[in-house]
C-alpha cells in the first residue's frame, strides 16, 4: 500500500493500527485521538474484523479521511490476527496499537518516539493510563520490570513498537484464545535482549465496559491457567535465562498474596464483630420498643375501660362544672393583670 501522507525523512511514519469488531459506537473517538497527534507524520489503519452490527457496518463506511485507510476481513481473525493483518499493511517505521474503544492523548506518538528514537536498547514505549467508562481512576498495573513481567503482564497493548520487531518476531501469537497475545509479544521483545520504557504520565485512556474478552478471562479460572502455562512454554530460553529472579518474584509475589489475605481476614473478623455488637443492640432496642408498645397498648385499654365505667358516666357534669370554672379561674386572673 502506498503511504496515506506525504513521507518526510526527518518524521519517521507512524502506522495506528486499529482493529474492529462491533465498536461502531465508540470508533470515532478512537479515531478522533488518533488524527489529533501532534506529530504530524501518522497513518491510521482499520481494520473490520468481520463485524456482524450493522450500526458498526455504517460508521465504517461513512469514515474517508486522506491519513486513514479501511480494510475488512472476510472472517473474524481476533484481535491478534487483525492487528497482524493491519500491521502487515502498514507502510510506518513504527506501530502503535489502539483498540477501537480506547483513546489516546494527542502528545502520546510524540512523546513515544522521542524516547524509541534516542535509546536503541528500547524495544517499545507505553505510558501511564486511566479508566474512563464504567469505571475510571488510574489502571493500576505493576510497574515494569523483568521480574514483574515474568509473573504478570505489565504493559498494555497500545505501546509503540518498531514494525521490523515484529517482523522479527513473527507477531502476535494467534493460538491464544483467551489473550494475552500482547503479553506474549512484550516477553518476544525482551528475548530481542530489548527493554521497555514507560512514559510517567497519562497519555493513554482504557475504556471499562459491561462486557468484554478482558473481564472474560478474569472470570474463567482455567482458561487463565492454561494460557500463563503457554506463556511459559512459548519463552522458555527467556525464562531459563531469568530462572533466579522467576523464582524470586514468585516468591515475592506469594508472600504478599498471603499478606494480603490475611489483612482482608483480620478485615473480615473486625467487621463481624461490629455486625455482632449492632446486632445485638438493634436486639435490646427491638425488646425496648416491644415493652414500650405492650404498656402503651395497656393504657389504652385501661383507659378505653375507664370511660365506658358507670362512675365515669356519672362523674360527666362534675368534669364539666370543673372545666367551666377552670376557665372562669383563667378568665378572672388575666383581668387582675
Amino acid at each position: 500500500m502506498e503511504s496515506l501522507i506525504d513521507k518526510d525523512k526527518s518524521y519517521p511514519l507512524v502506522s495506528i493500527i486499529m482493529p474492529c469488531y462491533n465498536d461502531g459506537e465508540y470508533i470515532n473517538e478512537a479515531v478522533e485521538s488518533a488524527l489529533a497527534q501532534t506529530y504530524p507524520n501518522v497513518e491510521i489503519i482499520i481494520v473490520n474484523d468481520a463485524s456482524t452490527d450493522p450500526f458498526t457496518i455504517e460508521v465504517l463506511k461513512s469514515i474517508s479521511h486522506p491519513r486513514i485507510a479501511v480494510y475488512h476481513n472476510a472472517e473474524n481473525l481476533r484481535p491478534a490476527g487483525a492487528r497482524n493483518k493491519g500491521i502487515s499493511l502498514a507502510n510506518g517505521k513504527y506501530i502503535l496499537p489502539l483498540d477501537a474503544d480506547d483513546v489516546i492523548d494527542e502528545s502520546y506518538v510524540q512523546k513515544a518516539l522521542d524516547a524509541i528514537e534516542h535509546d536503541v536498547s528500547i524495544g517499545a514505549v507505553y505510558c501511564k493510563a486511566e479508566l474512563f467508562g464504567l469505571q475510571s481512576g488510574l489502571f493500576e498495573l505493576s510497574d515494569y520490570s523483568i521480574d514483574n513481567m515474568l509473573v504478570d503482564n505489565c504493559v498494555f497493548a497500545t505501546a509503540l513498537f518498531l514494525k521490523d520487531d515484529w517482523l522479527e518476531i513473527g507477531g502476535y501469537p494467534e493460538d491464544f484464545e483467551a489473550g494475552l497475545e500482547d503479553y506474549d509479544f512484550w516477553l518476544s521483545i525482551l528475548e530481542l535482549g530489548k527493554g521497555i520504557y514507560q512514559i510517567p504520565e497519562v497519555l493513554f485512556y482504557y475504556r471499562i465496559k459491561d462486557q468484554s474478552r478482558t473481564i472474560d478471562f478474569a472470570d474463567n479460572l482455567s482458561a487463565m491457567k492454561q494460557t500463563y502455562r503457554q506463556l511459559y512454554l512459548n519463552h522458555p530460553a527467556l525464562y531459563g535465562k531469568y530462572n533466579n529472579e522467576f523464582v524470586e518474584s514468585l516468591r515475592d509475589s506469594w508472600l504478599d498474596l498471603r499478606d494480603s489475605v490475611r489483612s482482608l481476614t483480620s478485615h473480615i473478623n473486625h467487621v463481624e464483630n461490629e455486625l455482632t455488637g449492632t446486632k445485638g443492640t438493634l436486639v435490646a432496642a427491638n425488646d425496648a420498643i416491644w415493652r414500650l408498645e405492650h404498656e402503651n397498648e395497656s393504657l389504652k385499654q385501661s383507659l378505653q375501660q375507664m370511660r365506658n365505667s358507670t362512675s365515669w358516666k356519672i362523674t360527666k357534669p362534675l368534669r364539666v362544672i370543673v372545666r367551666g370554672l377552670k376557665f372562669i379561674s383563667l378568665l378572672i386572673g388575666k383581668k387582675k393583670a
